[in-house]
């Protein structure tokens, strides 16, 4: 489901989790048990209405992403945790952007017209793992330049943290 990126899959398993919690099967009430149990202390309101990365819906703000980030990190082995998302250089939507002599940047995409976001985990060279959330909106023009930008900041503090 993150690689490729796939949302059709992504709204089927939120169902799968509704029957795994014997709940009707409905988009709704999956959301709702989510938000007050797994998510009842994230940072922000979590505007949640699909399963969908590309939904306009949907509305979570980067403290709110990387509260979501930490709960997986502190729940999973980072092993299997960075085999999920896209390796920098390597695999998925970053695998021309983030790359270098080792992997040092795990994280998932999400781009819609005049919208680029980038949220996930960087390794320092001191053996720090960093939680990072960047959300770039309204633009106009390419995404270019703002993907060259956060590359430049996550290439420092993998340098300097």
């Amino acid at each position: 489901m993150m690689q490729p990126s796939d949302n059709f899959m992504a709204e089927q398993l939120l169902l799968v989790c509704a029957s795994v919690k014997e709940m009707p099967l409905e988009t709704n009430r999956i959301i709702k048990f989510a938000k007050d149990s797994l998510l009842q202390n994230a940072p922000d309101e979590l505007v949640w209405r699909d399963a969908s990365g590309l939904s306009r819906y949907n509305m979570f703000t980067p403290n709110s992403m990387a509260f979501a980030l930490t709960k997986m990190y502190e729940t999973m082995d980072t092993t299997t945790l960075f085999d999920i998302f896209p390796t920098g250089g390597k695999t998925g939507t970053i695998r021309k952007w983030y790359g270098g002599t080792y992997p040092y940047v795990h994280a998932k995409t999400g781009t819609m017209s005049n919208n680029h976001c980038l949220s996930g985990y960087v390794k320092t060279n001191s053996g720090k793992v960093l939680i990072f959330s960047f959300m770039n909106n309204h633009y106009v023009g390419s995404s270019s330049p703002y993907k060259r930008e956060m590359q430049r900041t996550l290439e420092w503090i993998r340098d300097n943290l």
